[in-house]
C-alpha cells in the first residue's frame, strides 16, 4: 500500500519534467488568470449600465442558485449511486452525472456572467453527460477501484 502511494507520487513528480505537461499547466494557469480579468471588465461595464449593487446582487443570486441546484442534484445522484452499488451494478452514469454537476456548480459559484452562463449550460442533461464523460474517462480505473472499495461497505 505504501509502495503504491510512493510510486504515484514519483510518477506525479516525473510528469513535471515533461515539457509538454509543463506547457499545458502554464497555459491553463494563463487562461485562469486572464479569464477573471475579462469577467471584471464585464462587471464594470454592466455596473455602469445597470448599477453596481444590482450587478452584485445578480452575482450573489446566481451563486446561491448554483448552490441550491448543486445540492439537490448531487444528493439525487448520490442516492442513485448508493442504490447501484448496493445492488452490485457499476454506476458509471452516476459518476459522470456527479462530475458534470460538480463542474457546473463550481462555475456557478464563481462570480461572473460568462461562468454563470456556462454553469447553467452544463446543467442541461446532454451537455452534463458529455462533460461528465470527459472528466471521468481518464479516471475510469480509479473509479472502478473506488466502486470495489465501496461495495465492501454497507452504504
Amino acid at each position: 500500500m505504501i509502495l503504491s502511494v510512493i510510486m504515484i507520487e514519483m510518477r506525479t513528480l516525473i510528469r513535471f519534467a515533461d515539457r509538454g505537461f509543463v506547457l499545458k499547466i502554464f497555459l491553463l494557469l494563463l487562461f485562469f488568470s486572464l479569464f477573471p480579468i475579462g469577467e471584471v471588465l464585464l462587471f464594470f461595464h454592466a455596473g455602469a449600465e445597470f448599477g453596481n449593487y444590482f450587478i452584485l446582487a445578480c452575482a450573489a443570486a446566481t451563486g446561491l442558485l448554483g448552490l441550491f441546484i448543486a445540492t439537490s442534484q448531487a444528493w439525487r445522484t448520490i442516492r442513485k449511486l448508493r442504490f447501484k452499488i448496493q445492488t452490485g451494478v457499476y454506476p458509471e452514469k452516476e459518476f459522470q452525472h456527479l462530475a458534470g454537476i460538480l463542474l457546473a456548480s463550481f462555475l456557478l459559484l464563481i462570480p461572473g456572467f460568462i461562468t454563470d452562463a456556462l454553469g447553467l449550460l452544463f446543467y442541461l442533461p446532454f451537455i452534463r453527460n458529455l462533460v461528465g464523460r470527459g472528466i471521468t474517462k481518464p479516471m475510469d480505473h480509479r473509479l472502478k477501484q473506488a466502486y470495489e472499495y465501496l461495495k465492501m461497505y454497507d452504504l
